[in-house]
């Protein structure tokens, strides 16, 4: 296909898939996962901070945080650092930077992660606008390295492993499948990987996530370190985990710059602290002016109160002439009448006569316009002070600069909440106060050794004048050197180092506006990566090597294959990056698709395949087994020994089933955990509903060791327990991804991601009268049939 089209098809898909994905996203682009736990990490230095996640971050630069407690946001690099990730158990260890977080009393019930689930998406789009006119396709490129097939030490390749580490070196394009065991990290790639650092060439590695990527690392740094070659030529980008970083911390994105980080970090954590002192001294000092002002608003107060009741006090006098009495109540009460005007009679406004009032001459006695006028000349002065009360409330707001003492106290504040919001003020300044003089101290140690004029001056209680600007200036300085160098030491080593690896959305993310020349890239796990994404890999003109085994998970897809028309409108995101040569090759978009939906195994004509077929993972009756029903191509075992293959019949009961889970499985599996105490094992479902009943029976002890399969992909254990639920040809338990031979929901792929995972013994629980009738059908049924039954 032209690369014209080839990047209209591309972006297409990925549009599509963005507005599929943010319509039927539950948080409308954001998800908000909860915290299980946060722990203090005792003797760290810097200090740290363990956050166990209840899900999986994949994005660091696009996730911040929320603190329930204070509805406040805190973000990476400003308020809390990453430092350490630890994805298999979900463990984030952060530095907090912001000196206002109070972290130790901040409970994980009200701490949550934010991230933008449609992140990787966006840079795709990204990408492909601005590189997509580089794609490249050329299966003409010259070698001129002749590898040394001897190059490991105490690892001798078998001529399998020669003829794959031979295709790598003769073309352009190369896949390597290597089943679990077969020697495709330890033998092959880092084979071909040594050879290049030794001829001073240099490489791409890439992986569809943190776990596959740096389970290659781990396999191909034991084969270096046994040729002392330097792990500063290796780098790796991303935020590696906990147990990487403590083994391989010279490899890591940010291990040469470290120190020189957190020195950075603890100036700038100063500065933000004396900043915070000096802005929190300033806003006390506005209170105490405040309050001045107060104190001329309670003076009108008293006045308008005063003024008030001189007007009461005249109101019944309007009302004697407004509101003329009867008769007989003028004659029965001109007593009390001549009572209440003798009380104004001193009133330029009244001509007090006892005669006049008896003969109900009141006119004469009263003059109401004169009364009416001083009622106005009253009115006149509190329209006055309550004028004057707003500019003072108004200058009161315009005071004050805290937007977060502004909304508490002054957004609200009037004349009639006065008392309550004098409180509140006298209150905020001794908070205030009592933390200043805390801070200053603490400020003041911090600053013993580093004798900064700067800082020090800004402390300085008689520097009232001193410019706030400097200390602004100097901060936003440092945080930019930070981050420069942080970004020019990635770039810097990028440079310099020899072999970089990275997850392909780090190197999406990295090439949408730089260049990695490399001479060959290594794309490992390819048949669980996505073609769509895959595809950015020929941007650069290098040779490409493919490995993995497609036979396992493919890539995971928002969209179901059973939404027929938006599933062809994004099947680019479902298909594996293997069939990455039919979108060059073929001519349109109708022939790309039928490709994809009619072949199971990539066909390739411009791209040598090499299949590894010796396992010393599994033994003979493994081997046999998955040739027979997976691979097909003579695969086999090194081994003169048998896998452990163990079966224990649930007895469930088809009728009394419950909607993919099985509570007869459950309950067996319960009791054989007891087994596995403080030993490598994993329990794995198909099926959501499954691993939420395993989990309500076992108990959060277990929940690490209870996941789907999808959820295992580039993990291994010594002993898999395998919890199959179905057992019917039909209703709420019917075969569905267990189902070996229905291709279209990729059961044979994700039974043997099962065995796959398993180390030294697999253990399947199901239903033995339903699964053992299929013995020479289906996968599940022919293991049963293989391996010893165990009674529960």
């Amino acid at each position: 296909m032209e690369i014209a089209k080839l990047k209209e098809l591309c972006l297409n898909q990925a549009q599509f898939y963005y507005e599929y994905v943010k319509k039927y996203s539950e948080n409308n682009e954001k998800s908000i996962d909860k915290v299980v736990s946060i722990k203090y990490q005792k003797d760290s230095s810097p200090k740290l901070y363990e956050i166990k996640l209840e899900k999986a971050i994949y994005d660091f630069e696009k996730t911040y945080y929320k603190n329930n407690q204070t509805n406040e946001y805190y973000f990476n690099k400003k308020d809390i650092l990453i430092k350490e990730y630890d994805e298999k158990n979900r463990l984030l260890y952060v530095q907090v930077l912001n000196p206002d977080i109070e972290f130790e009393k901040i409970k994980s019930d009200d701490f949550f992660v934010v991230t933008d689930l449609l992140f990787l998406i966006k840079n795709l789009i990204e990408w492909y606008e601005k590189n997509s006119h580089k794609l490249t396709f050329d299966d003409k490129l010259t070698f001129d390295l002749k590898p040394n097939l001897e190059i490991l030490k105490d690892t001798k390749l078998n001529q399998n492993q020669i003829e794959a580490v031979s295709s790598i070196f003769k073309n352009s394009y190369s896949y390597i499948w290597g089943p679990p065991g077969t020697g495709k990290t330890k033998a092959v790639l880092s084979t071909a990987l040594i050879n290049y650092i030794t001829s001073n060439k240099k490489v791409l590695i890439v992986a569809p996530t943190n776990i596959a990527l740096e389970q290659i690392l781990f396999g191909v740094l034991e084969n270096t370190e046994k040729l002392q070659i330097q792990n500063e030529k290796i780098l790796r980008i991303g935020i590696p985990s906990k147990d990487f970083f403590d083994k391989y911390s010279e490899v890591c994105e940010t291990k040469g710059i470290e120190r020189v980080l957190e020195s950075l970090e603890n100036e700038i954590n100063i500065l933000s602290r004396v900043i915070k002192y000096r802005e929190g001294r300033i806003i006390s000092e506005d209170l105490e002016k405040i309050l001045e002002h107060f104190s001329k608003l309670q003076e009108n107060k008293i006045k308008i109160i005063k003024l008030e009741n001189e007007k009461e006090y005249l109101q019944p006098l309007i009302n004697l002439l407004t509101l003329p009495l009867k008769a007989y109540h003028f004659s029965n009460n001109s007593r009390m009448i001549k009572d209440a005007i003798k009380k104004h009679e001193k009133n330029y406004c009244i001509n007090y006569d006892e005669k006049l009032i008896e003969e109900n001459r009141l006119k004469e006695v009263v003059n109401i316009d004169c009364i009416r006028k001083e009622l106005e000349n009253k009115d006149e002065k509190i329209k006055k002070i309550n004028q004057e009360n707003f500019e003072i409330l108004t200058l009161c707001k315009k005071i004050i600069k805290s937007e977060k003492i502004y909304n508490e106290i002054f957004k609200d504040l009037t004349q009639t909440n006065l008392d309550e919001k004098q409180l509140q003020i006298n209150q905020k300044i001794s908070q205030l106060n009592l933390w200043c003089k805390r801070s200053l101290e603490s400020i003041k140690t911090l600053v013993m050794q580093t004798n900064d004029e700067l800082i020090n001056q800004a402390l300085d209680i008689h520097h009232k004048n001193f410019d706030d600007k400097k200390l602004k200036e100097k901060l936003a300085f440092l945080i930019d050197e930070k981050d420069l160098l942080i970004e020019q030491s990635t770039k810097q080593r990028v440079k310099n180092s020899l072999v970089i690896a990275m997850t392909i959305d780090a190197y999406i993310q990295y090439t949408i506006n730089e260049n990695i020349e490399v001479n060959h890239i290594f794309c490992d796990e390819a048949g669980y990566m996505s073609t769509i994404k895959a595809l950015s890999l020929f941007k650069s003109n290098s040779s490409i090597t493919f490995l993995g085994d497609h036979m396992q998970l493919p890539p995971v897809s928002e969209i179901k294959t059973d939404d027929i028309n938006s599933y062809k409108k994004s099947f680019l995101w479902s298909q594996s990056a293997l069939f990455f040569e039919t979108l060059f090759l073929k001519n349109s978009v109708e022939e790309i698709y039928f490709d994809f939906t009619n072949n199971t195994t990539p066909k390739f004509e411009k791209t040598s395949q090499v299949n590894l077929l010796s396992t010393h993972r599994f033994g003979k009756n493994l081997a046999q087994i998955l040739n027979k029903f997976v691979y097909k191509f003579g695969f086999e075992s090194a081994l003169n020994i048998d896998t452990n293959l163990f079966f224990i019949d649930s007895n469930s009961n088809v009728d009394e089933a419950i909607e993919r889970s099985s509570l007869e499985e459950v309950i067996i599996i319960k009791e054989l955990v007891k087994k596995f105490e403080g030993k490598s094992f994993v329990i794995l479902t198909p099926y959501k509903k499954q691993v939420k009943l395993l989990k309500e029976h076992l108990g959060r002890k277990y929940f690490e060791n209870i996941m789907t399969i999808h959820k295992s992909q580039g993990s291994e254990w010594d002993n898999v327990i395998f919890s199959v639920v179905d057992d019917s040809n039909s209703g709420k338990r019917r075969m569905f991804f267990t189902n070996t031979i229905n291709e279209n929901f990729k059961g044979l792929n994700l039974i043997n991601t099962v065995v796959s995972r398993t180390k030294k013994r697999l253990i399947i629980v199901a239903n033995e009268d339903f699964w053992i009738k299929q013995k020479d059908t289906q996968l599940i049924g022919n293991l049963i049939f293989n391996s010893k039954k165990v009674i529960a």
